[in-house]
């Protein structure tokens, strides 16, 4: 009887760590800047969603670093690389069980006389009227937030109102520098939340929240407003427009949404471009 639960024991302990070793994958980093030379000792993150860090770790002399990383079935990840003097490295990957992906951070070169560390002792305060927003704020910011539209309520609230005087907020949306037109018309919980929590005086089209409600905040690089006054692009759409530009290794897809490509699917969507 006892032999009999020993094995059963042992059964169970082997069943629960080959199920533990099937869900892991490994993700090899290599960070370089745009010259070409290794990005060393970067501190390097792995994300699900916008903010659960599932692995850490640093960049070694050569700029590589090799994570484990939990995954089920095919699973989306981001991948943060940060160094003082270099500017934030993002990429977005998809990686299954038992599986390697490997994954190519470019930054640009540092600059000449590398900061040094600052402690920031002050509280930090969210500009609800500026104009520009970048994922660092983003990741930062406290509260559920489940797509672009819901951010820009929340931390940006001015791009929907503009604080030059135009009264006509946000009319237009562009992702990743180009315009979106004519895109479904929102329904069902984006509709009725669509007003919900926009400051008093906003003004906006559908346009931006059909756009930006199929948008994944994790997925954001930055995101830009051009009021009625604004002369920084001679074209049809820039004024009273939102321009969001999206993290390496996501796209977006008209009435679909955003979501992760491979970078050599991003390879063949930028050579068809040319």
């Amino acid at each position: 009887m006892r032999v009999a639960m020993a094995v059963a024991v042992l059964s169970t302990f082997a069943a629960i760590a080959g199920a533990q070793t099937k869900s892991q994958a490994f993700v090899r980093v290599t960070a370089h800047d745009s010259s070409g030379a290794p990005v060393a000792a970067a501190e390097v993150t792995v994300r699900t969603g916008l903010k659960d860090i599932v692995a850490q770790g640093k960049t070694d002399d050569e700029g590589h670093a090799v994570l484990s990383v939990p995954a089920k079935d095919s699973t989306d990840f981001s991948l943060t690389m940060r160094k003082i003097g270099y500017p934030r490295g993002d990429r977005f990957f998809a990686v299954a069980p038992k599986d390697t992906a490997e994954v190519n951070l470019v930054v640009p070169r540092p600059s000449a006389a590398a900061l040094a560390p600052m402690e920031v002792t002050a509280k930090q305060t969210t500009n609800y009227y500026s104009y520009d927003l970048y994922a660092d704020e983003i990741e930062n910011a406290s509260g559920w937030m489940g797509n672009a539209w819901e951010v820009i309520k929340r931390l940006r609230p001015g791009m929907l109102t503009s604080k030059g005087g135009c009264a006509t907020g946000a009319q237009e949306v562009w992702v990743n520098g180009k315009r979106i037109r004519l895109p479904l018309y929102p329904t069902g919980l984006a509709a009725a939340r669509a007003r919900v929590g926009v400051p008093p005086g906003a003004r906006f089209s559908y346009v931006p929240v059909s756009v930006m409600s199929d948008i994944a905040p994790e997925h954001i690089a930055e995101i830009h407003y051009h009021d009625c006054f604004d002369h920084s692009m001679a074209v049809v759409g820039n004024n009273n427009a939102i321009f969001i530009t999206l993290k390496p290794g996501v796209i977006y897809q008209q009435d679909v949404g955003s979501f992760v490509i491979s970078e050599a699917e991003e390879a063949q969507l930028a050579a068809k471009k040319k």
